[in-house]
């Protein structure tokens, strides 16, 4: 789903490709910090072929962190200055010079229950 925070959940620079492997910039999509485990990958599409979960790490404070264990980082904080990457391994010979990233980000704040806050955004990259 669009919303406010769709133009800004991808950032428009930093994005790495390195052989196979690509970094994507992404941002907070809520307004404070939020800890790690109330964030779910709905779906990532990189020139319109879909990665697996299992295939993503997601890179906060330093740390890499599988985005299929975000549940269980409870005391891992994002905060809303920093900008997180998306690591993911894209399927071999995928070295063109532009990509389209596709991303749907989930999010259940912890103080309101019930809330499920979709975050969908595209935007082009150019590889450095």
């Amino acid at each position: 789903m669009r919303n406010n925070f769709s133009e800004f959940l991808l950032a428009p620079t930093g994005f790495e490709q390195h052989g196979d492997v690509v970094r994507i910039p992404i941002r907070l999509p809520w307004y404070r910090a939020l800890p790690l485990s109330v964030f779910e990958l709905g779906s990532l599409k990189v020139d319109g072929i879909g990665i697996a979960p299992a295939d993503i790490r997601l890179i906060v404070n330093g740390h890499a962190h599988p985005v299929t264990a975000l549940g269980e980082l409870v005391s891992e904080w994002w905060y809303v200055l920093d900008d997180a990457l998306l690591e993911a391994r894209l399927l071999a010979g995928n070295t063109i010079a532009t990509h389209t990233v596709e991303l749907t980000l989930k999010l259940f704040p912890p103080y309101i229950p019930g809330l499920a806050w979709v975050t969908q955004a595209q935007r082009d990259y150019r590889a450095a």
